[in-house]
């Protein structure tokens, strides 16, 4: 593996647990609402899919912006109609219990110490720089690179791009780690990085996303790489 001077990461999803936190997040919605009769977990996942499709449908602006259309979009069936303002504190509310109690993944600690021990690491994020922050996890890293940061969203050459500039390393030296085909594999590689697949969910490779260098379970067998 000499071949790697740097590794990035995708970082919701593949080292902390953002579906969990961000059913808690769903439920606390929902309760504030005072709705009883809705599965937080179907709704988040209908929340994410719907965010994911405004954030790719026009240029950058901050993800809680994006968030607060994602919620009005799932939630406006249900008969909850709110003012501008308040989808956007509704938002921030939502993304702030979702990105704070984003615990990392069992193995995501000791694959982190032990990595960094040897290479350079760097989390790509689509969250907006506020909201990152506040996830306890990020401290294990000493760089990092937001979406706001880079004007763009992933899957956008943009910010890869930018990540690949700033730790430094030629894009076929940097291997990235992604659970996330659409954002990850499919931004990554066509700008010449290499991908290892955190394959969380046994998902089938979509038919029109590059095949990985690597593909693994967890963040165990990125480790076993390098041991």
């Amino acid at each position: 593996m000499k071949w790697v001077k740097a590794i990035t990461f995708d970082f919701w999803g593949t080292l902390v647990d953002i579906d969990t936190s961000g059913t808690a997040a769903m439920s606390h919605v929902l309760q504030k609402l005072s709705i009883t009769d809705q599965d937080p977990l179907a709704l988040y996942l209908a929340w994410d899919y719907a965010t994911v499709r405004r954030y790719r449908s026009d240029v950058w602006r901050p993800y809680v912006q994006w968030s607060a259309l994602g919620l009005a979009d799932t939630l406006q069936p249900l008969g909850v109609e709110l003012s501008e303002s308040e989808w956007a504190d509704l938002a921030d509310v939502f993304v702030t219990i979702m990105t704070s109690q984003a615990a990392p993944h069992p193995e995501s600690q000791e694959v982190i110490e032990f990595l960094k021990q040897k290479l350079p690491l760097m989390p790509i994020t689509n969250m907006d720089e506020h909201y990152f922050s506040l996830n306890p996890f990020r401290s294990q890293f000493d760089q990092w690179l937001t979406a706001e940061e880079a004007g763009a969203f992933k899957p956008s050459a943009l910010i890869f791009n930018k990540a690949i500039s700033k730790i430094g390393s030629n894009p076929g030296e940097i291997l990235h780690a992604s659970l996330a085909q659409f954002a990850d594999l499919e931004g990554a590689m066509p700008v010449g990085m290499k991908v290892a697949w955190i394959n969380r969910g046994q998902e089938k490779l979509g038919a029109f996303t590059p095949k990985p260098l690597y593909e693994f379970p967890t963040l165990l067998g990125l480790k076993g790489l390098f041991e």
